[in-house]
């Protein structure tokens, strides 16, 4: 398999917004059917306010249907001789970050990413998209393509309202605020969005987040653009909110002389931001 095709990686995710996604929509509305949804797809269904390890929580036969819709673009690549390496990659980081990015129940895309070309309300759904489907059930069925709910009008009529509100939705003020910080470059993978399986465990470097190299690389570019805390987690005890935000900083960056004033300088704006939004406690520790 050669290591990059540009045509060949745009076959491949070509392949999954159409028969792999067609495909998906039509087994999603066959598991919503009161006996397949009774036995398997209401185990899913019991998060009606999702969270990213949500998108991972399936009875094991979907799991196998679904792995099995997912191959079919790498398959057909392969057939038609158009299958790489940077193709295959790219198609499974986007796969899982949409899938992880659907349940966050966080809308953070902004408008102007669906102005700038209207087009891509049918191409790429949102986290108040998919957020209706958990809370109404029986509309907006397809995985990341919008398109087909339109197609065979199952699109919830307040998919556009509730997207619109979300994003004017004022800030929650956080009771508790605990600032964390990045450990090592792959540690990103353990935040929520990132992998479930690994975010739900002490941080442990796996072999395998060697092949994440390049999502690695640019989530450290990323970070360094940024110059601020992000928040990571938001939670709710009862009337108790709380929040997790993490410094973009790495362990070997606090052993540096030259990063200390920069780093003193971020968690400073982090605590003051944090008394701001009326923050009572500040708890400090490393990221997971």
């Amino acid at each position: 398999m050669p290591f990059f095709k540009a045509d060949g990686t745009l076959i491949i995710l070509l392949l999954h917004w159409g028969p792999a996604e067609f495909l998906y929509y039509w087994l999603h509305r066959a598991l919503h059917h009161h006996y397949l949804y009774a036995r398997y797809h209401s185990h899913h269904h019991s998060s009606i306010a999702t969270e990213p390890n949500t998108s991972f929580v399936h009875p094991m036969a979907e799991v196998l249907a679904y792995y099995g819709l997912l191959l079919i673009p790498t398959l057909l690549s392969v057939y038609i001789g158009k299958a790489n390496i940077v193709g295959v990659f790219t198609y499974v980081t986007v796969i899982d970050f949409l899938n992880n990015m659907g349940h966050c129940n966080f809308e953070f895309i902004p408008k102007w990413f669906y102005t700038i070309f209207p087009p891509l309300k049918y191409i790429v759904y949102t986290p108040s998209f998919h957020s209706l489907h958990h809370t109404q059930f029986r509309t907006n069925y397809t995985l990341f393509c919008p398109l087909y709910d339109y197609v065979y009008g199952t699109v919830d009529k307040s998919t556009d309202s509730v997207y619109e509100n979300a994003l004017k939705r004022e800030a929650e003020s956080p009771d508790v605020v605990h600032l964390s910080h990045l450990t090592t470059p792959d540690s990103i993978y353990h935040l929520p969005l990132g992998f479930p399986s690994l975010s739900s465990k002490p941080q442990v470097s796996k072999w395998y987040l060697l092949f994440m190299w390049p999502v690695t690389v640019w989530s450290m570019l990323l970070t360094w653009v940024l110059g601020h805390a992000f928040i990571s987690e938001r939670n709710a005890f009862k009337k108790l909110k709380l929040q997790a935000w993490v410094v973009p900083k790495y362990n070997m960056q606090y052993s540096s002389k030259w990063q200390r004033e920069t780093i003193s300088k971020l968690i400073g704006q982090a605590i003051r931001d944090a008394d701001k939004k009326g923050a009572k406690a500040l708890s400090l520790g490393l990221l997971n």
